[in-house]
């Protein structure tokens, strides 16, 4: 059967899409190229706000419309597959989170249709340069706006041995940067045998021989703090990218107990300024939400002047959406005007943090990882701290090559190799 599939959401999301495309493949199926080479289509959806949500159901609509079966798993099949109505559910399974593995035996024998023009399949599986691991599904944590604990459920972790399988899989089939994911990446191994703990995994995931570059996912404060001493000590090795996704979500304590969060602002605090004094070049990225129904002028206010003060070079911004089923969905909403308003201010002063930053690097040289290709004849590669670089040509992915750091934008560096032309005028 030729089965075209498409993931949406979160780094989880997106490595479970590519699970299912391998499983696929190795059940004898055709993976097509677009929907219109194919006989069946899979779905993996992300439900974290409502707009996403309304933008799955609509590509579930129109995907059932151009094809005689469509699969649909993801976040939004646990509470929300109710939405999935008319007569296109006839031709659509929906599959849990936790079963995505029997969606090869679900869609039959292999051979059903003509067969496809070649350019509109591939025979084989592309290498990939970044593959997504998950590590676990669920987590431990209970905040009052998440839709996606609800979805995925408790903690369930892999255990070292399957993951270092799987990192050895992925490097069999030639990627060059894994990516650990999991909806709270500090929480692994808490529900295992003798209660292993993250820097028990990348002890072990860090000793797979190879010249790939290994990043982790989101990492929760509370969940982080208890083992952050031996977290930084694995970022420090050259295995891993000095980079650290720690939400934040608000900068009023506040707010943070509304949302159950499970710690304070200067828990956060006390974790950046570690993580900084132990890798003076780590890139930060953190996430807030605005406009939670229970966020005042001076709580929002208490957010910029934390953004200000730790300077992260990435801040995730995303306007709250209620989402059923949560705690927070009974507050009184703010104005959507408040939260467009903030966002903005927030988005302004995130890009400047982000600009001021990335000049610090115009003149320094560096090693870089060739990731994926970037706009026009380019490629983007990541430094050792994760930020992207954009070089002239199309370069072979998965190198590692010295480059030069010409110029900045707000989201990337602009650079070049000793063999490329300058970049300098790339918008």
């Amino acid at each position: 059967m030729r089965v075209y599939v498409e993931s949406f959401g979160c780094a989880q999301n997106l490595g479970e899409g590519a699970a299912i495309t391998r499983s696929l493949h190795a059940a004898g199926h055709s993976i097509a190229v677009s929907p219109a080479a194919a006989d069946a289509g899979v779905l993996v959806t992300c439900a974290v706000i409502g707009p996403t949500e309304a933008r799955m159901v609509r590509r579930w609509s129109w995907l059932a419309e151009q094809l005689p079966r469509v699969v649909v798993t993801g976040c939004l099949v646990p509470l929300r597959a109710d939405l999935l109505t008319g007569p296109a559910l006839a031709r659509t399974t929906i599959v849990p989170i936790r079963d995505q593995s029997r969606i090869p035996s679900l869609l039959g024998p292999p051979s059903a249709g003509p067969p496809a023009p070649l350019k509109d399949t591939v025979s084989s599986i592309p290498p990939p340069v970044i593959e997504e691991i998950p590590i676990a599904q669920g987590c431990t944590s209970a905040c009052s706006y998440c839709f996606s604990r609800l979805a995925r459920g408790r903690l369930e972790s892999r255990s070292i041995p399957a993951l270092v399988e799987a990192v050895q899989a992925a490097l069999h089939r030639g990627a060059a940067e894994i990516r650990l994911s999991s909806l709270d990446t500090s929480a692994w191994g808490g529900d295992l045998e003798g209660s292993p703990t993250l820097p028990d995994l990348l002890d072990a995931v860090g000793g797979i021989p190879g010249s790939h570059k290994v990043r982790l996912g989101m990492l929760s404060p509370q969940t982080l703090e208890p083992i952050a001493g031996r977290t930084l000590q694995a970022l420090e090795r050259g295995r891993y990218f000095r980079f650290l996704h720690l939400p934040v979500q608000s900068g009023s304590d506040d707010v943070l107990g509304a949302m159950r969060r499970g710690y304070d602002v200067n828990t956060f605090r006390g974790l950046v300024r570690d993580a900084r004094a132990r890798l003076p070049d780590l890139t930060l990225a953190t996430d807030i939400i605005v406009g939670f129904p229970t966020e005042g002028d001076r709580d929002f206010l208490a957010s910029l002047d934390l953004v200000e003060e730790i300077e992260p070079e990435i801040v995730n911004v995303t306007r709250f959406s209620p989402r059923p089923m949560t705690p927070a969905a009974r507050l009184p909403p703010l104005g959507p005007r408040i939260a467009k308003r903030r966002s903005r201010a927030l988005a302004a002063l995130r890009m400047r943090i982000a600009r001021r930053h990335f000049e610090r690097w115009i003149g320094r040289a560096s090693n870089a990882l060739t990731v994926e290709r970037g706009p026009g004849p380019s490629t983007v590669a990541r430094l050792p701290n994760y930020l992207a670089v954009v070089l002239p040509g199309a370069l072979p992915l998965g190198s590692e090559i010295p480059v030069v750091i010409e110029g900045a934008r707000s989201t990337y560096l602009v650079g070049r190799t000793e063999a490329a032309p300058s970049l300098r005028d790339v918008a």
